[in-house]
């Protein structure tokens, strides 16, 4: 779908943007492609602002990425310029207050654009290493008391680099709350199901009490999901929710099915981040240090492998 005319342009801190095609569509916004007058290429993300919630929301996603960027990770989507206009009729028929968030293009498409190819293999070592700079890259929300809350594999682009890349901070909020009446419980659980994707949930998200707490291992849970993903090109609850069964259910009896003569102690690891109790779930520290012991096991086992083969050959 492309934008009413490519002339269009909009201005973000003194700078021309022209909109040429619109690339991505989601609950909350538009995202257009956009050149600069050199003709280099960005993403200009258009959130529609239609009450003071939404604009409060819409100026916390870029406040989220700018305490983020001052940790200079590469690995989360740096944030290059905003911008509020109200009452715009550019990108909705009926004026409507419209932020707008300047943000780097990458040609390279997202983790899900990749899982659905036919075709679609990851070597072990490499989903690892992706796998570990995701994870290196959530410590810094979680240092800094925040969750993403939305950890899936449309979130996950690949720089230039082929390098992983969170986007979409739209979610994020502060790590732990602690709810105190049915109202909160109510408004988070809203928000929860408008902003956080079902299959990559955890637990505690569907079904929030009174005196609850939660807090940032809610991605320790998506993270899981989303290694499994890497694997296996789904979530293990993609095919309970496209058989239309309860997701609900499926998250909380904590049941996962892995594929037979699949690597155990990489699923061992899918299995301690989905881990259904939420408070003897790990932390973001403790997943990052199982990661680098199973990256050492893969080394090992494919070092004594190469060995054993190399020795069967000299036989």
């Amino acid at each position: 779908m492309g934008c009413a005319c490519e002339k269009q342009h909009v201005i973000i801190q003194d700078n021309k943007y022209y909109m040429q095609d619109q690339i991505g569509q989601g609950g909350f916004s538009s995202v257009f492609l956009v050149k600069n007058t050199d003709n280099m290429k960005f993403v200009l993300k258009c959130i529609l602002c239609h009450d003071q919630k939404d604009r409060d929301k819409a100026w916390n996603e870029a406040k989220v990425h700018q305490l983020l960027q001052s940790s200079g990770n590469k690995h989360i989507l740096n944030l290059i310029g905003c911008r509020m206009i109200e009452k715009s009729s550019k990108f909705s028929k009926i004026p409507t207050d419209t932020f707008l968030m300047l943000l780097p293009y990458f040609k390279n498409g997202s983790l899900h654009d990749n899982l659905v190819k036919p075709h679609y293999h990851m070597d072990l070592k490499y989903v690892l290493k992706h796998f570990q700079s995701i994870c290196l890259s959530v410590k810094i929300f979680h240092d800094l008391s925040y969750s993403h809350r939305d950890l899936k594999p449309a979130n996950i682009l690949f720089n230039d680099n082929n390098e992983p890349v969170i986007i979409d901070l739209g979610s994020a909020a502060p790590a732990k709350i602690t709810v105190t009446s049915k109202k909160e419980a109510q408004e988070l659980l809203d928000d929860v199901n408008e902003r956080c994707s079902m299959t990559y949930r955890a637990p505690e998200l569907f079904n929030i009490d009174i005196n609850s707490v939660i807090d940032e291992r809610i991605d320790i849970w998506s993270l899981g999901c989303l290694l499994y993903a890497m694997l296996y090109k789904k979530s293990p609850f993609d095919l309970v929710y496209e058989r239309g069964d309860s997701v609900a259910l499926a998250v909380i009896s904590g049941k996962i099915y892995f594929p037979p003569n699949s690597n155990e102690n990489v699923n061992n690891l899918v299995k301690l981040m989905l881990t259904v109790d939420h408070s003897k779930r790990p932390f973001i520290d403790d997943v990052l240090e199982s990661v680098k012991v199973v990256d050492e096991l893969f080394d090992q086992d494919f070092n004594e492998h190469t060995i054993l083969k190399s020795n069967i050959c000299n036989v």
